[in-house]
């Protein structure tokens, strides 16, 4: 081999290892742009199978927005009471839950409601959190038993009830979310792992995301924040995937994907995240 080959073949293998470098380089890097806030004030936010996106404000209001973010509806209590669950994910109506006034309202896609729905009955009780079930009754944790309870939204009666104490046996916890998906109930342990229960409140695992006060749902995978990633955890297939986040967004208290945007809750702050 002559030495203008020997040179012409160095020059490839130095440019063969310069685009290893500059592709790994990018690895974990994500082209994003967060876009000025949506609208501010905001406690939670939610999505409804048809694409709507909804927000609780902090003084008990509940917004519906177009994909532009302008607002085409808004509910207002009569008493203003502060939101601490909004779901519109499952069924035909928005749910949004006070637990200072242990009630919720139930609002059609026009916003309005008949009235608050007392969840306070002759057992006492505490409801710390709220999920609506596919069967037409509802979810709680019930923090002053300590047990997560299904109820007849109708009577307010329970139905069944499964003991945490002994699941969550000498650690410490701070349940902070939980929704029911394709008939298993996810509650989110803040200073733990996600528990998973069936349509009978058999606890069945917990899945290997830790630390989490709130997770959502994208197709089949359930994700999460977790440090500078979103994990996608599949509890069916138990597979798991990672995507890489900017910095901004790792601070976010819930998020919701929907056609190629990330809807996220950044410091009382809606904001859209462009992935490009």
């Amino acid at each position: 081999m002559g030495a203008g080959n020997t040179e012409f073949h160095s020059m490839k293998i130095q440019h063969f290892f310069l685009a290893i470098c500059f592709s790994l380089a990018g690895l974990g890097k994500t082209d994003a742009q967060l876009n000025q806030p949506l609208l501010s004030g905001v406690d939670h936010i939610s999505v409804s199978r048809q694409g709507n996106i909804f927000a609780a404000l902090a003084k008990g209001d509940v917004v519906m927005l177009d994909s532009s973010g302008k607002i085409v509806q808004r509910f207002s209590p009569r008493k203003p009471a502060r939101i601490h669950l909004l779901e519109a994910w499952n069924g035909l109506r928005v749910l949004a839950f006070s637990r200072d006034f242990q009630s919720y309202f139930l609002l059609d896609r026009f916003l309005l409601s008949d009235g608050p729905v007392s969840l306070e009955n002759d057992n006492g009780g505490y409801i710390r959190l709220l999920a609506p079930s596919q069967d037409g009754n509802l979810w709680v944790f019930d923090e002053a038993t300590f047990q997560l309870k299904k109820i007849n939204p109708a009577n307010g009666n329970t139905i069944f009830s499964t003991p945490l104490d002994l699941i969550l046996s000498g650690k410490s916890h701070e349940l902070s979310f939980m929704r029911e998906y394709q008939n298993q109930l996810y509650i989110a342990d803040k200073l733990g792992q996600i528990l998973v229960f069936d349509q009978t409140g058999t606890f069945r695992k917990k899945l290997p995301l830790e630390n989490c006060s709130w997770f959502g749902f994208e197709g089949e995978e359930l994700f999460a924040i977790q440090g500078d990633s979103l994990e996608y955890f599949h509890p069916f297939l138990l597979s798991m995937r990672k995507k890489a986040i900017p910095e901004e967004l790792k601070s976010a208290s819930e998020l919701i994907i929907l056609l190629g945007k990330t809807y996220c809750l950044i410091g009382g702050e809606l904001r859209v995240l462009d992935l490009k």
